[in-house]
């Protein structure tokens, strides 16, 4: 009995599966019955192979192996419990940086710039801006002797000024001397340009009620 031709033999060695195919025979011719003899049909011998058979096994087979390389290259590891477990860790640690980076954010803050007193509600100091005094400071070396009070160079002072008067009320780090710092620039302003003189009051209001505050 000629054994059948499997899957694995055709794709491994070529020359087997070729010497295996020349083994095959065909089924041998029904011998003529006598009248009346039963007309069933003959089934073929067992362990013989047809064409037909042999493609659609090989077709098979062939079907099969791509699926499981498709899904092999699909899952990859998912369908395990640890790799979903680490899956879902990592979702939610994505998630909670963007609920936490403000409470982050005050936290460094407060490290690094801690404030002189709290005021309900205000912001608090962002660190990617320069700090009260230094901002100050700043403004305090830009009014150089050249620096005329045109409207651009009077929006320049009016913004920096209302910065500094402002993050002083909120209580932000060294705030008052930011604002001793501020006056003294209001004062330069008064003698160059002949304005500033109501900057120069708001300023000094904000020095003491922050003064008040930290005593």
């Amino acid at each position: 009995m000629v054994e059948p031709i499997s899957p694995e033999l055709v794709l491994v060695d070529p020359e087997l599966a070729e010497w295996a195919r020349a083994q095959l025979v065909d089924p041998p011719e029904p011998e003529p019955r006598p009248r009346g003899a039963s007309t069933r049909r003959l089934r073929p011998t067992p362990g013989r192979v047809t064409g037909g058979a042999l493609l659609a096994v090989l077709a098979l087979a062939a079907a099969v192996a791509g699926a499981a390389a498709l899904w092999a290259r699909h899952d990859h590891g998912s369908s395990r419990p640890g790799a979903r477990a680490r899956l879902a860790a990592q979702l939610e640690h994505d998630r909670s940086l963007d609920s936490s980076a403000g409470l982050y954010s005050a936290r460094v803050a407060a490290r690094l710039r801690p404030v002189a007193f709290k005021v309900p509600g205000a912001p608090t100091e962002p660190l990617d801006e320069i700090a009260l005094p230094v901002r100050a400071r700043r403004l305090d070396a830009w009014l150089g002797a050249g620096r005329g009070p045109t409207a651009a160079n009077q929006r320049h002072w009016l913004y920096q000024h209302a910065w500094i008067v402002t993050g002083a009320r909120f209580g932000w780090w060294h705030g008052a001397e930011a604002l001793r710092l501020l006056i003294h620039v209001d004062r330069r302003i008064e003698s160059r340009w002949g304005i500033g003189y109501r900057s120069e009051a708001v300023a000094r209001r904000a020095l003491a009620s922050v003064e008040a505050r930290t005593k």
